[in-house]
């Protein structure tokens, strides 16, 4: 396990974003990431994303894929975390052609999004701590 690794899982929440960025970088540079990073850096992508811009955008711009891989490893990691359950609410098909030309998305999708974005503020510190969880749950062991 790497310094930053061992650093990420041990510092309190509220300080995160200080090495976030280190971490961030490091992991996605790694070649054949396992599901569980993929998840932790989606995880964390979706969060800053909405943080920042809207969980919209991460929605729109994310890869299909990746996201269902994602999804696919939260419901197998944490199948009754309210965090899995408000990642997957915001998962659409917002590449459908039928929405390219126009971008009349459906207004449920759009109050989704809001919906989830309020609950992300809110919850910063918890999806943090989940995180961190992932990284523990899989480095340590």
């Amino acid at each position: 396990m790497t310094d930053i690794i061992k650093q990420a899982i041990e510092i309190p929440p509220k300080d995160f974003y200080l090495i976030e960025p280190e971490l961030f970088t490091t992991l996605y540079a790694m070649k054949d990431k396992p599901d569980f990073i993929t998840a932790f850096l989606g995880l964390s992508s979706w969060m800053g994303t909405s943080l920042r811009s809207g969980v919209w955008t991460y929605y729109e711009s994310a890869d299909k894929k990746e996201i269902d891989t994602i999804i696919k490893y939260l419901r197998g990691y944490a199948p009754e975390n309210e965090i899995v359950g408000m990642y997957v609410l915001g998962n659409h098909h917002y590449s459908d052609e039928k929405y390219q030309d126009n971008f009349e998305y459906p207004q449920e999708w759009i109050d989704e999004s809001e919906k989830i974005d309020r609950w992300i503020f809110d919850n910063e510190e918890k999806i943090i701590r989940f995180m961190q969880d992932i990284l523990r749950n899989n480095f340590e062991n």
